[in-house]
């Protein structure tokens, strides 16, 4: 569509036999702006249920200790990873990575506002209260470019859903361009149909 930017486009979504994606045995058209690619990127999520949580929630009801116990066991309990490969053009991977640089400079000066915040405040005169205000000023833009940065970088990330048989996996947020070209080679999961016989 002319005039639409690529994250615009982004709203298909597909499912693939998991070792087509783990392998990257997917059409060669851009997840991101559709465009043909020989360039792949791979994406790592992490796709267990968190139901083996139940029984340790009762924990936040022990007060302080049991929180930290509830962190020690969120900590120490192995999600199953899952990380595919899809073809992902160097432009879309360009935005990716110039979105990923911003977010770490914008949390670099949040968190010298926040180090420098300190000694400006112990000052009790005209000149600490605008430097705190200045501070202030500084941090809250801060806030704001991480949290662009973040939505963008939801965007140009391809979102993982195993289905209860972990024999199919989801694609969600990818452009329609890759899902038409996925059906068109007939890896995509045929809606309430039983899946292919791959042997």
């Amino acid at each position: 569509m002319a005039g639409t930017s690529p994250e615009e486009n982004r709203v298909a979504a597909v499912t693939v036999f998991v070792d087509d994606a783990v392998l990257g045995h997917l059409p060669s058209v851009c997840v991101e702006d559709g465009v043909d690619t020989n360039d792949t990127l791979s994406f790592t999520q992490d796709v267990s249920t968190r139901a083996g949580m139940g029984v340790a929630w009762l924990l936040l009801l022990a007060g302080p200790l049991g929180w930290i116990g509830l962190f020690v066991v969120a900590a120490l309990r192995r999600g199953e990873m899952l990380t595919v490969t899809v073809p992902y053009s160097e432009a879309a991977y360009r935005r990716r990575r110039r979105a990923r640089r911003r977010r770490r400079l914008a949390t670099a000066v949040l968190a010298g506002t926040l180090i420098l915040a300190v000694p400006a405040l112990s000052l009790h005169s005209a000149d600490g209260r605008l430097s705190v205000i200045g501070l202030a000023l500084v941090g809250c833009g801060a806030v704001v470019e991480i949290v662009i940065d973040w939505v963008h970088l939801h965007r140009l990330t391809v979102r993982l859903q195993l289905d209860a048989s972990r024999r199919w996996v989801t694609l969600a947020g990818v452009h329609p361009d890759f899902a038409d070209a996925v059906r068109f080679e007939g890896r995509a999961s045929a809606a309430f149909s039983a899946p292919r016989d791959r042997r």
